[in-house]
């Protein structure tokens, strides 16, 4: 069995089968509604630079001098954060399934931080508030999972990592321990949903 995605439909497929993903799981709890659908799109595309920057510098393979001027201070922000915690990566965008609530997500990194096991999601913004703590839960619950069957020390802690436009870095923790009992209420009724709309179709 194996988990594959498509990136142009952002699906996860499980066997073959679809499955729902984290971020389209918490769409019902992040409200866009009031942003400009121009100042979403550019957010995205940003987010996405962002994400694909820091997985090239974590794997060694970022050629810095092609990288547009607006990345720049991105970075540094990370490399400031790699330097001041002393951050040791062992994993970036990872694909990641739980089988037994059946959803699918990708991990951007995990790695030893305060000499705990922790994953971090990285971040353009923290508009999406306390549904951040929602969305870590449900990567570290599946995460577990990989790292039980791997022998791997489990995953005690959960942040997001904001890296901003001035060079500058923030890195919030998330400890709520009801998060990932939200976020499977969430799953529930999202599935609740597409049966019912699927039965009245």
């Amino acid at each position: 069995m194996t988990l594959t995605f498509d990136a142009a439909k952002h699906r996860y497929y499980w066997d073959g089968e679809v499955v729902p993903n984290v971020t389209t799981v918490l769409s019902s709890v992040v409200n866009y509604s009031a942003v400009p659908l121009a100042v979403l799109e550019k957010a995205r595309l940003e987010g996405t630079a962002i994400h694909k920057m820091i997985e090239y510098y974590v794997n060694e393979d970022l050629d810095i001098e092609y990288l547009p001027d607006w990345l720049r201070p991105r970075l540094a922000a990370f490399q400031k954060f790699m330097a001041e915690t002393q951050f040791e990566a062992s994993g970036t965008e990872r694909r990641i399934y739980h089988p037994a609530h059946k959803y699918a997500g990708t991990l951007d990194l995990d790695g030893l931080l305060n000499n705990e096991i922790a994953i971090i999601d990285i971040k353009r913004s923290l508009f999406a508030g306390a549904a951040i703590g929602l969305q870590l839960a449900a990567y570290m619950e599946a995460e577990n999972v990989r790292r039980k069957q791997e022998k791997l020390p489990k995953a005690k802690k959960r942040y997001a990592l904001q890296l901003k436009a001035n060079g500058d870095y923030r890195l919030e923790p998330y400890d709520d321990p009801n998060d990932f009992a939200v976020f499977l209420a969430l799953l529930t009724v999202r599935r609740w949903k597409e049966k019912n709309e699927s039965s009245n179709a």
